[in-house]
């Protein structure tokens, strides 16, 4: 218990050192230099996480999206045609209908 007490106490000694010694002008180039070297290297695993997101996921994504919209546009022309058809069928119901309501009156007789 005691060792893990010291462990805690000496942890937060550190860091208030180090939190002081930020603060001071002397270890600010110090500071900056770490701070640069940081960033590079940031930018550097950004790059190569760019590159891998490019060759593996990308592609794969594409491929699949433009096998959907494939698909997905097969089905829209399908259901396009299909309605045409039956919008072409009910418009040609209604005139032999029209036509044939004129021929019965016009006869007296019943046309179905």
């Amino acid at each position: 218990m005691e060792n893990g007490f010291i462990n805690y106490i000496a942890g937060i000694i550190i860091v208030l050192v180090i939190a002081f010694l930020s603060q001071q002008p002397y270890f600010r180039g110090f500071g900056a230099n770490i701070y640069n070297q940081a960033e590079m290297q940031i930018e550097a695993l950004l790059a190569k996480g760019q590159e891998w997101v490019a060759t593996n996921v990308s592609p794969k994504v594409e491929s699949k999206i433009n096998g959907e919209v494939a698909k997905a546009g097969e089905q829209a022309k399908t259901e396009i045609e299909k309605q045409k058809n039956n919008l072409m069928q009910n418009a040609w119901d209604n005139i032999k209908n029209y036509f044939a309501n004129i021929f019965s009156k016009a006869t007296g007789t019943k046309v179905e």
